[in-house]
Order: structure tokens, then sequence, then C-alpha cells
């Protein structure tokens, strides 16, 4: 029986040592579905370690400590990788009750990533994840609706109209002037001319040392 599995995306929290933790439902070709809470360690960017001593199955009306074999590890684990590799950086919001930095969740509307010059901006509202047409505009000239996944369903997409759902609409524009600002501000700490200031320095210390003059440098690159 195969199972396919999906993330609580509302109880994903990121600990205070790194780790992540939330609940898994896993779903069987009949339907049933089964819940469990799972820790797992980042590794690097793209991998995940499931905590194997530490996974509970709610049963009965309690969470109960159970073993599972490698499948079905490997089965818990996909979700939650998957979030964290596209959202991980996300979990800055002081969750704890005590707000002591124990916990931490994501804001319900935040910028993802900010655009390139092939994409636009990447925008979370909710669970809900918008691209932007450019870097400037939510959508292209005469259009009325945006594109979207939910996370933790990255097979299918949606559409939203932003003149039917002006609330939507506001806090969309919202998140798109925070990342114009956020991008605005990555381009104005690159030096003119290009390149980045470590490599700014580095000519800068080449030239130094070079019995050529500026100009000369130059064309000595080209």
């Amino acid at each position: 029986m195969s199972l396919s599995t999906k993330v609580n995306i509302k109880s994903v929290v990121k600990y205070a040592n790194g780790t992540f933790g939330g609940q898994v439902i896993a779903k069987d070709d009949d339907g049933n579905k089964t819940f469990y809470a799972c820790r797992v360690k980042r590794l690097d960017a793209f991998k995940v370690e499931l905590d194997r001593e530490n996974i509970y199955q709610f049963v009965d009306s309690h969470w109960e400590k159970v073993s599972v074999d490698d499948t079905k590890a490997m089965e818990l684990t996909y979700p939650l990788r998957t979030l964290i590799a596209g959202y991980g950086h996300l979990f800055t919001k002081d969750v704890s009750k005590k707000k002591d930095g124990s916990r931490f969740g994501m804001y319900s509307d935040t910028v993802v990533s900010p655009a390139t010059s092939l994409k636009g901006h990447k925008l979370k509202i909710g669970e809900k994840v918008f691209i932007t047409k450019d870097a400037y505009s939510l959508v292209g000239y005469g259009q009325e609706t945006i594109e979207y996944q939910v996370m933790g369903d990255s097979d299918s997409t949606y559409r939203l109209n932003i003149v039917v759902d002006k609330r939507m609409a506001d806090r969309l524009n919202k998140q798109l002037e925070v990342a114009k600002k956020n991008r605005m501000r990555g381009v104005n700490s690159r030096p003119v001319g290009g390149g980045s200031w470590a490599a700014n320095q580095d000519a800068r210390k080449e030239f130094g040392r070079s019995r050529y003059d500026h100009r000369q440098l130059q064309r000595s690159r080209s």
C-alpha cells in the first residue's frame, strides 16, 4: 500500500538548536490518514536527517512514540525536506510562549525571495506563494489574475483575481513594496560599474601593486 505525505504547514517550527519539527499527514490509497510528529536536522541547503528516535503517531487521542522502517522514514522526511529547502530561511518569528527564542515560525505575509532578471518577486501570503510579473508589478498591464501555489502542494497551480479579492491584493501590494525596497538596497550596495565591493577592493589592491596606470590595467584585463 502506497502513502502520500503532506506537512501541516502551520505546525512547523524551528528550534534554537537549528532543528525543525512539525506534523506530517500520511494518506493511503483508501484515503485513511495517519498523523505523525517528527523532527529533522538540516545538513545542507537540500538535505535533512530525520530523528528516528523521536517519531510520534497520534493514536487514541494521544501522541505515542513509534518506530518506522526505512521506507516510512523516507516518506516522512520528504515533505519536511521540501518545505525547509524552499522556506527554511523564513523561520524568524519568535513563537515561543515566553518569547525566549526557543522556537521560531514564519510570518503570515513575507517576501520569500527578491526578483531577478528572469523572474519576479516571490511573495508568501498565508500558505499561498505568488510570483509577481516583474520587479515592479504584481501583474502585467490590463491583467487581473496572478498565479500562485500552495505551500506543500507544488504540483498544482491556481489563479487569484486581484480585482475581485481586494483584501488579498492589498496584502500582496504591501509585500511587493517591501520586496522592491529590499531589492533597491541590494542594488545600491554594489559599487558603481558593477561587481561586488570585495572585487572592487581587489582591483584597487592589484592597481596599487601594478606598474600600469589605471587605463592600462583596464586594457590588460579586456
